[in-house]
């Protein structure tokens, strides 16, 4: 790398921002993005017709970013790309930590013009060790301090999980997204075109950052695959390492050349490397989140056997279904749980099996039932439907209920829970099923909205603790 660790701090955790060619038919989005942020923003403009509104947003502007008189930490870059070597030469004579650049058009077009410019700027920044993010990229999102590159993403928080994406849009909506389930964001950067720091850059410094406990990635290549296989295999023993490949089709692959100038490599030679170094793969923005979810709630386990308690017996016969189809085993309870269930749920359409099946709307034994199963052996993980969902919002006891009970339960046995929310109908439920899944999520047990999903997160988060515990 050639960008030392000091650099990438300033850039991460800046102090002091400028802004580099805002304008107003856009806007004004980078400096209105930050003005959420905690520390001091400075703009440079040099049109005349730009800087009125510049200053009416209350935002000191400069003609030059070396007439700034503070010292500057980050840097976002919005001008032509003509322009873009100026800049960062400016940059380096600042002495700023490290740049962010939105300015497209370079490699990713295809056009040598671009492929050239790139590398004149790539090779500046290199040479004066400076933190260069880009170009065609989003840069740093710090929710602790107010640091956005989207007027959605919320601010004020800190979390365990960083994410690094090739993509600013995907890097964007993992940050939305993760908000929205509960899961709370350290840091996501949006490397772009990697001219100077690509993807392992960064998986490099957050492997090392304590405040980091979990990493996802969007990437669709790497530059020095010898170097990020190795680095994978040093970081999950200790940190999950969750990556999305992106390009894993022929037309994808093609999409990425266009995208950020990336010529996606093989994708069963990929998901080969990924396992072997015991990092956890997915496809999607879903599975990133379901995955991450389980693992920033749930300790860990090696056991598979499911126990699956729910008020319906269709239900139950479908989430066994989908358990079983992700190598999930939903065993037979020991003959002594068997029997306390018997004894105690004597409701009409009441199975006292794995899975077992409550009966339509009874709570009262939902607590003692619950308990009694995950107290069983052959029981690893304990998943519990909750549908009803649009009841809640006329009877709150029933799901205080079911929470308590949850809650209650998990800290007796000290076992992996997971919630299965039903809803016929999901977006007339929308705001119901929203609400009590951050609910679960702040009291530690993952929710999921199919019984698909939570079985996939569930053999995902097997395979890894079970590679790093037997290893292999």
């Amino acid at each position: 790398m050639h960008v030392s660790r000091e650099r990438l701090d300033r850039a991460l955790n800046p102090r002091t921002v400028a802004v580099i060619g805002d304008k107003e038919k856009f806007g004004y989005m980078w400096l209105t993005n930050m003005s959420t942020f905690r520390g001091k923003v400075f703009s440079v403009q040099i049109d005349p017709r730009e800087i009125p509104g510049i200053e009416k947003m209350g935002i000191p502007n400069y003609k030059s970013l070396l007439e700034i008189p503070e010292e500057i930490d980050y840097v976002v870059v919005s001008v032509p790309m003509q322009a873009s070597s100026s800049v960062i030469r400016d940059c380096i004579e600042k002495k700023v930590g490290g740049v962010s650049m939105f300015t497209a058009g370079f490699a990713e077009s295809g056009r040598v013009e671009g492929i050239n410019l790139q590398r004149h700027i790539g090779k500046m920044a290199r040479e004066a060790g400076l933190a260069l993010l880009g170009p065609n990229c989003m840069g740093v999102y710090n929710p602790e301090i107010g640091l956005r590159f989207l007027p959605i993403q919320a601010v004020g928080e800190k979390g365990p999980v960083s994410f690094i994406s090739q993509s600013g849009g995907h890097g964007g909506g993992f940050s939305v997204a993760a908000k929205a389930q509960g899961v709370a964001i350290n840091k996501v950067v949006s490397v772009g075109n990697g001219v100077v720091l690509e993807s392992t850059d960064f998986l490099d410094y957050f492997a090392h950052d304590e405040e980091t406990k979990i990493i996802g990635m969007y990437v669709e290549d790497v530059k020095d695959g010898q170097r990020f296989f190795r680095l994978l295999r040093e970081i999950t023993p200790r940190k999950p390492v969750v990556i999305w490949k992106g390009g894993r089709t022929d037309e994808g692959m093609r999409a990425t050349l266009s995208h950020t100038g990336a010529l996606s490599g093989s994708t069963d030679t990929w998901d080969i490397a990924i396992k072997q170094c015991g990092a956890i793969g997915v496809g999607c923005l879903d599975q990133m989140i379901d995955v991450i979810k389980a693992l920033a709630c749930l300790p860990e386990v090696t056991g598979d056997g499911m126990g699956v308690i729910g008020w319906s017996g269709g239900q139950s016969v479908s989430v066994t279904d989908a358990f079983a189809s992700a190598g999930l085993r939903v065993p037979l309870l020991q003959k002594s749980t068997h029997s306390k269930l018997e004894d105690m749920l004597r409701t009409v359409g009441a199975s006292c099996q794995n899975p077992i099946d409550l009966g339509a709307m009874n709570d009262e034994n939902m607590e003692a039932s619950i308990e009694i199963v995950a107290q069983d052996a052959n029981i690893d993980i304990v998943a519990v439907q909750i549908g009803g969902i649009s009841t809640f919002t006329t009877r709150p006891d029933r799901l205080a209920r079911i929470i308590r009970a949850l809650i209650g339960t998990r800290d007796k046995v000290e076992k992996p829970f997971v919630g299965l929310l039903l809803s016929p109908d999901p977006y007339a439920d929308g705001k119901a099923l929203g609400d009590l899944n951050l609910r679960l999520q702040q009291a530690g047990i993952p929710s999921y909205l199919s019984y698909e999903r939570s079985a996939y997160a569930l053999r995902k988060l097997l395979d890894y603790y079970r590679f790093h515990t037997n290893g292999a």
